[in-house]
């Protein structure tokens, strides 16, 4: 396990429990293909936490510690939702929600993670386009019941 991602990577990790079945079986036998939960947040500690919480939750997961390489992926490989954190070193995490916003239409779940609480950032979370706020330290049950409603 290679970690933490450079910028300069533009492969994601994605932890796959099984590579070899990329496809699941939704419905009565309709399959669609597993897309990753993009996990942005430039604290190596926070991103390996969250990969391995969600890994074991039966999530795919692309983690970047980069804004603009998490960009750079969604432009190939559009994720099932995304965790931003709000402070990054390259771009600010409230302007990236809005970029991915833009890129990914109304019915991507953009969940915006962050320590900052203030009124100015609760205030401008709809204007950037994001479904939810998890202040940290994460409540990691409710993420993932949150995830499980809106990716399944």
């Amino acid at each position: 396990m290679r970690f933490p991602i450079e910028e300069t990577d533009l492969e994601p990790r994605t932890d796959r429990p099984n590579e070899s079945a990329s496809e699941t079986v939704v419905g009565a036998g309709a399959a669609q293909l597993r897309r990753p939960i993009l996990v942005v947040d430039d604290n190596e500690t926070v991103a390996k936490a969250l990969r391995l919480i969600l890994t074991d939750a039966g999530f795919e997961v692309a983690a970047f510690q980069s804004g603009l390489a998490a960009l750079r992926y969604v432009e190939g490989d559009p994720p099932a939702a995304a965790l931003i954190d709000i402070h990054l070193p390259d771009i600010n995490g409230l302007i990236l929600t809005q970029r991915l916003r833009e890129m990914l239409g109304p019915d991507t779940p953009l969940l915006v993670l962050s320590g900052d609480t203030s009124m100015e950032t609760l205030n401008s979370l709809p204007h950037v386009g994001a479904t939810y706020f998890f202040p940290k330290p994460l409540q990691t049950g409710q993420l993932i019941e949150r995830l499980r409603e809106w990716v399944g």
